[in-house]
């Protein structure tokens, strides 16, 4: 069992990176290994072949994106809706408590919010 390894979405405070760097997180930002703008499909499938969480703001396209691969049998290492605007300490905390209570595979396949982790 490994710790979880994340991709940040183009909307998600970009300093978690950081944050999750100090706490030893394998963390990226989708815009350092896609384009900017990169469609959503080509998002999930690049954060599912990394084994990576996709940490979002855009449950609107993202929640029908996850459901239809779930209905196609197809694997992604889980998604964490984060509402826009959200406490960047909220975020910080929620990040430490992801990395000390939960592994990766506890997420595979799922659909969460942060607010679950603070």
């Amino acid at each position: 069992m490994r710790p979880p390894y994340f991709l940040l979405d183009e909307h998600v405070w970009g300093g978690l990176v950081d944050v999750g760097r100090e706490l030893g997180a394998d963390i990226l930002l989708v815009q350092t290994k896609l384009i900017a703008g990169a469609d959503d499909e080509e998002v999930l499938a690049f954060a599912a072949s990394q084994e990576r969480i996709l940490l979002t703001s855009n449950a609107q396209d993202f929640a029908p994106l996850v459901t239809a691969w779930f209905l196609a049998e197809r694997d992604q290492w889980g998604l964490i809706i984060v509402p826009g605007q959200t406490d960047r300490s909220l975020l910080s905390r929620a990040l430490k408590n992801i990395l000390q209570h939960y592994t990766a595979e506890s997420f595979k396949n799922t659909y969460r919010f942060i607010q679950e982790f603070v």
